[in-house]
């Protein structure tokens, strides 16, 4: 099957985008749709077959009868028959944020819901991309930063987008903690269906000859990875931590300074040579020679110093860690009860993504609750980083390096092009070269909203955890620290219902910059009319998404020499036995 794969052209790269002088620099999605299905599709709002069907998205407002039934069915008390559907009140927190039960790890994950083994996880999420982030950040490489980026094929697909780059995937892709005995979620494969169906240049609105994504003023300043899915790799218990699975490599790459971590084969070896080790003693009591352990401990660390790891190192914790397993014994925390949950942690699923109901904003952040005026809407812990991190690089000729955005880099003198796309994604102040981006699930849809129309806003966290001595730190102090501490409330400043989008106002310097923004983009389309660079539909004449129709776009060796596909297209083939 032979596919075209469109590569963004404009990602993190619009001259003009408002990201180097906002308040906060989120800004517009890249889409624009009129037409009501093709916005739909655009938007990702077609669950999978894991969704029933009563939980399919309105167009606006999410539908308040899908977001309580799909609640009710995760839980074992609440009757659906009997529940109004406007009345929330039985609506409780299924997803905090809490102390990890792994030593040293900080915030972790935890849920009050039961989830089955390959259940979808309720709040699907933001893939954010960083192109070629070591090569464009001359400086060398944010240590912070990189603690959380996924490779790009694996959440996103973003592996056909750059060269070598990374995806940052908030909520479970970044909050959650990983053990490699213990992870119960694994992100979801959905995202292949997003190549086509996520909008990109590949709809036009109906009557029309060419797609209008090329004339959206908001092309290229936010992300269309806006469906990254985890699905349960094994059923989970009310009360028990969220764990993804980072890799081995992930934990030996970083051993000189987080210590020897086990893998999921080291705590299945270390279960299956504790169980050998026991014997009964005349009254049927399970018993352990600690010479006999003593000898075991050794033979494993000559292995294997991470089959070492996986052991208890007191014999008198033996009979404990054979009955729960290695794995849950060295985090014997990961399990709670939800009364602990609830007392010790901060509830993180008041919002869910969904078609937003502003014009070119994309996807939106909707309560899945009421929300009153004052009560927290969200909490979300920060990465800080600085804007030079973001910055985008490209090597050109010359010697004059004293020229403004011009840096000489060994042999190469480099010229500044753009912002990665995930300084959209950051908040800060304009006169400031420090960034936040936060990272709790849902956060990152979080739409502007004037002053009249905003409902929320962003003040320092009340959560204890939130370090709020760091705020005296100078910006060279911050950059030492390499762990995250800062954190946000988003607090609600009006009523919020079910259903309702919650809106942020992004500030005056963020308004002024995207009108700015907007009249130049104007003004360059109409002079440089008929000259813009064509997409996929302008050059090939047809729909990507008529399926029925694809083997038609697909273009022969020697048609190709007479009529070439644009740069920014890619082939790739793929064979289903």
């Amino acid at each position: 099957l032979l596919l075209l794969l469109l590569l963004p052209i404009a990602t993190a790269k619009v001259d003009n985008t408002p990201d180097d002088k906002t308040t906060t620099a989120k800004s517009s999605s890249l889409f624009t749709r009129y037409d009501r299905n093709a916005y739909d599709i655009a938007a990702g709002n077609h669950f999978n077959s894991t969704i029933a069907n009563d939980e399919k998205l309105t167009y606006g407002n999410l539908d308040k009868d899908a977001i309580i039934k799909r609640r009710q069915r995760k839980t074992n008390n609440d009757n659906s028959s009997q529940q109004d559907d406007n009345d929330d009140s039985n609506n409780k927190c299924t997803t905090y944020l809490a102390p990890s039960s792994i030593p040293n790890s900080g915030l972790g994950m935890y849920t009050t819901i039961p989830y089955a083994k390959s259940d979808t996880f309720l709040l699907p999420e933001i893939g954010i991309m960083l192109q070629d982030k070591d090569a464009h950040y001359p400086q060398g490489s944010n240590k912070l930063l990189a603690q959380y980026p996924w490779g790009p094929g694996i959440l996103t697909g973003g592996h056909r987008e750059v060269t070598t780059g990374a995806v940052m995937v908030p909520g479970l892709g970044m909050l959650a903690n990983s053990h490699l005995g213990l992870f119960n979620f694994r992100h979801s494969d959905t995202w292949r269906m997003q190549i086509d169906e996520d909008g990109t240049d590949s709809l036009s609105l109906e009557g029309l000859q060419s797609s209008t994504t090329l004339k959206d003023v908001g092309r290229g300043s936010s992300s269309y990875h806006s469906r990254v899915l985890f699905h349960a790799d094994k059923n989970i218990q009310r009360g028990e931590e969220l764990f993804v699975n980072y890799g081995d490599e992930w934990f030996t790459a970083r051993e000189s300074w987080i210590g020897v971590i086990p893998s999921a084969k080291n705590y299945e070896e270390a279960d299956r040579l504790i169980a050998e080790l026991f014997s009964e003693d005349d009254g049927g009591h399970d018993v352990v020679d600690p010479q006999a352990y003593e000898v075991l401990l050794q033979d494993a660390a000559e292995k294997d110093k991470r089959l070492r790891a996986a052991f208890p190192d007191n014999v008198e914790d033996l009979p404990v860690a054979k009955d729960i397993g290695t794995a849950r014994f060295s985090a014997r925390s990961s399990i709670q009860s939800v009364e602990w949950i609830e007392e010790n942690g901060v509830c993180i699923d008041n919002l869910v993504s969904g078609a937003s109901t502003i014009a070119q904003a994309g996807r939106g952040a909707f309560a899945t609750r009421t929300i009153n005026k004052g009560a927290v809407i969200t909490t979300t812990p920060l990465i800080t980083l600085e804007r030079e991190q973001l910055q985008l690089w490209e090597e050109v000729d010359g010697t004059d390096v004293g020229v403004q955005n011009k840096i000489k880099k060994e042999d190469k003198v480099l010229e500044m092009v753009g912002h990665q796309l995930l300084l959209n994604y950051c908040y800060g102040h304009v006169n400031s070269s420090l960034l936040l981006f936060p990272y709790s699930p849902t956060v990152n849809f979080i739409n502007h909203g004037s002053k009249e129309e905003a409902n929320a806003e962003i003040v320092w966290s009340s959560y204890p955890y939130h370090k709020g001595e760091w705020l005296n730190l100078s910006l060279k102090e911050m950059k030492e620290l390499q762990k995250t501490g800062l954190m946000f409330d988003i607090v609600a400043t009006k009523d919020i219902g079910l259903g309702e989008e919650v809106l942020l106002y992004y500030g005056k310097d963020w308004e002024d910059s995207w009108n700015e923004h907007i009249e130049d983009w104007t003004t360059a389309e109409h002079e440089q009319d008929g000259m813009m660079q064509k997409n996929v539909t302008d050059t090939l004449g047809v729909h990507l998404n008529q399926r029925s129709n694809s083997d038609s776009i697909i273009l022969t060796v020697e048609e190709q020499k007479i009529q070439p596909y644009p740069p920014y297209l890619e082939t790739v083939c793929r064979f289903k036995p």
